[in-house]
């Protein structure tokens, strides 16, 4: 018995050495092939560990949430840090100094290590070992790693090392914010009067820091760190919500793979999960948004059995679970939304069936408070608006999405199908390919939970209705509102992450029924839901095979510095070279205006397509302003008025015949004019305000000259 349990933990360790060496091996190659910046990453990991996790620790400590599992602690540290970043980065733009952002979180930091060095029994990871980490958690780690990597760092070949290199227009967005941030806030156009540029600012906000202070590279901070940090936040934020959350603690590893092998949210093709699209592929920060949620869910547990036992320390609590609340708002609005809406709606339910006292609600609008001050303060401003088209309300338009939709249709009206019965079918199908591995046990758990709760057979735990409620309101959001964007979603991706923790609820309950004396129906259904578990997550796991395989060739033809690309979504190195000298020749506060407005040829472009408005690169690259990036391309669709007015007025600038546009450059703040000669057959801007100060085959740059 002891040499087999010897051998399989031979085994086990071998599969965490190679797991390691895989994570590092992709590192390695991030740096030799596609051009990682070796220094970039010293500055990076120490700012994640001296301006986030070690001040979060602070945090935690002086809360009393150190005490519990490690991975909870490091997860709950690393929000708790980010929301100091914050809280200093608004802090400093407020008094015009960097001080605070270079004194604040290193004094915290060396403040907690001074604490762990006088009293080593207070460290939380004191004797930990890499070899006893979950096996199923580091196999976990390691692919979720890759994914994250093969979207971003491995598509993208640093442009000094190529005639040519891709460029994703959405990411050239967000670096652009982050340029724009990494110099004050709110970001303000010029093109459009009184419109405030906002996305998903809490997460370009924090990148913003070490590009504001150490003068790093947006674009290596965001492809080359980004994915290790998008992974390493989900990942820990995952385990621990699944270690806190569920009876059998020692399977949070495996429950995770389980999550990864699902391939959830299979509803554009069967190859790959929108859902891990958005929240691994690094375009919208929506990792660090679901990471957000469940963690607010694992503080919100802790904080209500503090605050329901009359302990003092849920003062504390309360007050990091509002900062959760707020991170998770100003990352994605979205998920703060459901989020809120979730909490009010187990308050209701806990006063209705008399399980929560009225005292509550305090908190509860504290919480609320904090909701609407980020979302209407901080991400909405004058004259802007999230929604889509006309209409809030857009029943079921989600579904369009689905590959299957309109097939499925035309052959249920050639069998004579009515009209009420084909709908059905649509909505069962698409929860099938939503929930995948978990469609069954989640809605029959999900039934019977509602029923048990509030029939008193279970009792009331204000978290696990929480799951509840969030799972309910991020999917009915998702299928009744018509929000900007592609940002519908979002409510779902709360729902999908959330539902394969009411599935394992639901399983092991089974599971432990079954194991009785007399399980009667209990086995039986334990048995069929993990029969269709099993059958579906050979498919999913086919599935994601696929898109790895397929991502993974994508990549090596990525890692050739011969590949010629699209030159509307590429730049290339004459252009890279241009930005270059900006960057060392200008005012870092330069503002720049691009002709580099489209991501189509000319003959397919649209006003009224905003996805079409891709002229954010050079800033980018310059580590410049980039105001006129995010004018354009985060206005609703129905407003394509103003992003043509817009366009309009940054022709202006490039017109040869305007006689004024000096005085127009002057008055938006324009320092520098960028003639795209890829793209346009330019003429000669010089003036008595336009001067030309660096030319090359691709790229004229002209200096606007200051009013006499």
């Amino acid at each position: 018995m002891n040499t087999l349990s010897d051998q399989q933990n031979r085994i086990q360790n071998i599969i965490r050495i190679l797991c390691i060496a895989a994570a590092a091996a992709m590192i390695v190659i991030s740096i030799t092939v596609y051009g990682a910046s070796v220094p970039g990453y010293a500055v990076m990991v120490l700012f994640l560990l001296v301006y986030m996790i070690l001040p979060g620790l602070l945090i935690i400590k002086a809360a009393g949430l150190d005490k519990g599992q490690r991975i909870t602690t490091l997860a709950l540290a690393l929000f708790a840090g980010w929301s100091i970043d914050l809280i200093l980065y608004f802090i400093n733009d407020l008094t015009g100094s960097n001080i605070l952002l270079y004194t604040v979180c290193p004094l915290l930091s060396g403040i907690y290590l001074v604490k762990i060095i006088r009293d080593r029994s207070e460290d939380p990871f004191r004797g930990w070992k890499p070899l006893e980490t979950d096996v199923w958690f580091c196999v976990f780690m390691a692919l979720i790693l890759l994914y994250c990597l093969l979207d971003t760092q491995y598509q993208y070949l640093a442009p000094e090392l190529s005639d040519f290199t891709y460029m994703n227009p959405d990411k050239a967005y967000h670096l652009g914010l982050v340029n724009s941030l990494s110099h004050d806030y709110p970001l303000e156009s010029p093109w459009i009067n009184g419109r405030i540029i906002t996305y998903h600012i809490f997460g370009e906000m924090l990148f913003s820091i070490p590009v504001r202070l150490f003068g790093l590279e947006t674009d290596f901070v965001s492809f080359s760190f980004g994915p290790l940090m998008t992974a390493f936040t989900f990942g820990i934020s995952l385990c621990s919500f699944f270690t806190e959350m569920t009876e059998k603690k020692e399977r949070a590893g495996l429950y995770c793979m389980i999550l990864l092998l699902s391939n959830i949210y299979m509803t554009r093709n069967l190859r790959s999960s929108l859902a891990f699209k958005f929240i691994l592929e690094n375009d919208n920060s929506a990792g660090y948004g679901i990471a957000a949620v469940l963690m607010t869910i694992v503080i919100f547990d802790k904080w209500y059995g503090s605050f329901e036992a009359g302990d003092k320390k849920h003062r504390i609590e309360g007050i990091i679970c509002l900062l959760f609340i707020m991170l998770t708002t100003g990352i994605k609005g979205p998920m703060g939304a459901v989020t809120v809406g979730a909490l009010w709606g187990t308050f209701l339910l806990g006063m209705i069936m008399r399980k929560m006292p009225l005292r509550s609600i305090l908190p509860l609008m504290a919480y609320t408070c904090g909701f609407v001050l980020v979302y209407f303060t901080v991400l909405g401003s004058k004259g802007q608006t999230n929604g889509g088209g006309n209409s809030i309300i857009s029943f079921a338009s989600i579904s369009n999405i689905a590959f299957w939709k309109k097939p499925l249709i035309e052959f249920l009206k050639s069998i004579g199908m009515p009209y009420s019965v084909r709908l059905m079918m649509v909505m069962v199908v698409f929860l099938i390919f939503f929930f995948t591995v978990y469609f069954l046990p989640f809605c029959i758990g999900y039934i019977r939970e509602l029923f048990m709760v509030l029939s008193g057979r279970k009792a009331y735990e204000p978290a696990r209705v929480l799951v509840y409620a969030e799972c309910a309101v991020g999917f009915i959001a998702m299928f009744l509102l018509n929000y900007s964007g592609h940002s519908q979603v979002y409510f779902g991706l709360v729902t999908v992450f959330l539902a394969p923790v009411v599935a394992y609820w639901f399983m092991e309950d089974m599971e432990d029924k079954a194991e009785s004396p007399e399980p009667g129906r209990s086995g039986t259904v334990f048995k069929i839901c993990a029969g269709c578990m099993c059958i579906c997550l050979v498919l999913t796991t086919a599935s994601l095979g696929v898109y790895y395989c397929r991502h993974i060739g994508n990549a090596v033809e990525a890692a050739d510095p011969g590949r010629t690309y699209n030159k509307y979504l590429s730049i290339s190195n004459d252009e890279y070279q241009a930005m270059e000298w900006l960057e060392n020749n200008t005012d870092e506060d330069a503002l720049l205006a691009t002709d580099r407005y489209y991501s189509v040829s000319l003959k397919k472009y649209s006003y009224e397509n905003r996805w079409d408005n891709r002229f954010f690169l050079y800033p980018v690259y310059a580590n410049r302003y980039s105001y006129i990036s995010g004018s354009g391309y985060n206005l609703p669709a129905a407003e394509w008025t103003l992003r043509r007015d817009m366009i309009e007025k940054n022709m202006e600038l490039y017109d040869p015949e305007n006689e004024d546009r000096g005085e127009e450059a002057r008055e938006l703040g324009v320092d520098y004019v960028v003639v795209s000669k890829r793209f346009t057959d330019a003429e000669d801007l010089t003036n008595g305000d336009y001067s030309l100060c660096y030319t090359n085959d691709d790229v004229d740059i002209y200096e606007i000259k200051q009013a006499s």
